[in-house]
């Protein structure tokens, strides 16, 4: 066992390894549904949170080939550029293309209304809060240490980082000033379980480097990275040729 994998094991969170993205892929994807299942075994519904952005692509594949019933499934994502699903950058729309199968089965909860960003926040905040605790949320991680569009010494991040958050979704702002739709961590630290899928090199330092640091200001992820939670990583960061750009 190495170093990241002991300080892991000591907040209660396992790191699996798999050698190529689509390994990752298929068995992040089989989790998520083992995780689904259990809950409308258990409740006869299920919470999910994704994550968009480039990398879940072929995870998203794999996913809409799983076996559930999904009529049984609420679907949100962890955060959404302030942007329509025809602009290509949205997030809803890579979940809505490459989930096309399953999609209209879907419970599913949009982040971006076309209000303002801070409307279209008091709006899911509002209808979240019948979803909490949520089941399931699937974050990824992004080089500077930030996870959902919680970014490193962003102005409230602090706050939005605490499980007692007054919020359950805000708007944020990309490092770039772009506005963001975030789910804080009233809603993240919810979770029945999380899942943190991660590539390349880059990135497990960056991971290494948070979890040492336990400074959440400055590493948003560290904040997560506690029991609940598995984190599945490939040291390929490859992505589909046909991914977002």
């Amino acid at each position: 066992m190495n170093a990241i994998e002991s300080r892991l094991e000591q907040r209660g969170v396992t790191l699996k390894r798999f050698d190529t993205p689509l390994q990752q892929a298929e068995q992040l994807a089989a989790a998520v549904v083992e995780r689904l299942n259990m809950a409308i075994a258990e409740r006869g519904q299920a919470s999910l949170a994704l994550s968009g952005g480039r990398s879940p692509v072929r995870f998203l594949d794999a996913l809409a080939r799983q076996a559930i019933d999904w009529s049984r499934v609420r679907l949100t994502l962890v955060d959404e550029r302030w942007v329509p699903e025809s602009d290509a950058q949205s997030n809803a729309a890579l979940l809505r293309s490459r989930l096309a199968a399953v999609f209209p089965r879907l419970q599913w909860l949009p982040l971006y209304r076309g209000v303002t960003p801070a409307a279209d926040a008091a709006q899911v905040d509002a209808q979240l809060a019948d979803w909490l605790p949520l089941d399931l949320v699937v974050l990824g991680m992004g080089v500077d240490g930030h996870t959902a569009s919680l970014f490193p010494h962003a102005e409230g991040v602090a706050e939005w980082l605490n499980g007692n958050c007054d919020a359950g979704c805000v708007a944020s702002r990309a490092a770039d000033g772009t506005p963001r739709l975030t789910l804080t961590g009233r809603a993240l630290h919810s979770a029945r379980f999380r899942l943190l899928a991660i590539s390349g090199d880059a990135k497990l330092r960056t991971l290494c480097t948070a979890v040492e640091a336990d400074q959440p200001a400055r590493w948003p992820i560290s904040a997560f990275v506690q029991a609940p939670m598995d984190i599945y990583y490939c040291p390929e960061d490859g992505q589909p040729d046909d991914a977002p750009v």
